[in-house]
């Protein structure tokens, strides 16, 4: 898995990780494709573009960049199940290349430990561990510095894009498996969770890990505010 360029620790961790897998199983939901799991957004004054990020560097920069581009907003971590993702996210951007379509990814830890990298780890991890085999992102996917989604210190970006797009599923997840507290009925349920923006920067639908289907259940929403700035 390349661990001579990651750090001797990462890579005993990604030993365990494994290894309690094959022990206890996958954590986090069933690797099921669904198309239900999904949710409106209600709209706001505020929009997305009144926060700041920060990088892999750990430079902060604002979102307010990416005016006028439709984003698909997303909390990733090297050791899940779902981190095959990444390899529909290329396809899914080069089908939209031509609406200025972006993809903003942020690593969190707070889901079984899966995502145990420091940040300058993180891309050694996405390269040589999942998806592995030298993968190297879109020039239209973005990831950030590590963040906390859910919990006391939930990024301000997090907590505004929750507060506004109602929970996709009844249940969360397992409590030994969430490593946060409080929990609360809108959190994230996993890694993977999605957030759809629209060209103001306002969020317009939320999906869950699930809802993917190797990108299929999210490219209509896509086209959807896509068109609408073709009609304006």
């Amino acid at each position: 898995v390349g661990c001579c360029a990651m750090t001797f620790a990462y890579c005993v961790l990604f030993t365990a990780l494994h290894f309690l897998v094959g022990v206890y199983g996958t954590p986090g939901p069933e690797v099921v494709d669904e198309t239900t799991r999904w949710s409106q957004c209600r709209l706001s004054n505020q929009s997305i573009y009144d926060f700041q990020v920060q990088t892999l560097g750990g430079e902060f920069t604002d979102l307010a960049k990416y005016r006028g581009q439709v984003l698909l907003i997303v909390n990733v971590a090297t050791f899940c199940a779902y981190t095959q993702q990444y390899l529909d996210f290329s396809s899914l951007i080069e089908q939209n290349k031509r609406s200025g379509f972006t993809i903003l990814a942020f690593p969190c830890n707070q889901f079984y430990l899966q995502e145990p990298a420091e940040n300058h780890e993180l891309m050694n991890g996405i390269m040589y561990v999942r998806p592995g085999n030298g993968w190297k992102p879109h020039r239209n996917l973005h990831i950030f510095g590590k963040l906390e989604v859910n919990g006391e210190n939930n990024h301000p970006l997090y907590e505004f894009m929750k507060d506004l797009c109602p929970q996709t599923v009844n249940k969360i997840g397992k409590r030994e498996e969430l490593i946060y507290n409080p929990i609360r009925p809108n959190d994230i349920t996993w890694n993977f969770e999605k957030f759809l923006v629209d060209r103001q920067g306002k969020v317009r639908f939320r999906f869950h890990p699930t809802a993917w289907r190797h990108g299929d259940v999210v490219q209509p929403f896509i086209q959807q505010l896509v068109n609408e700035r073709a009609r304006a």
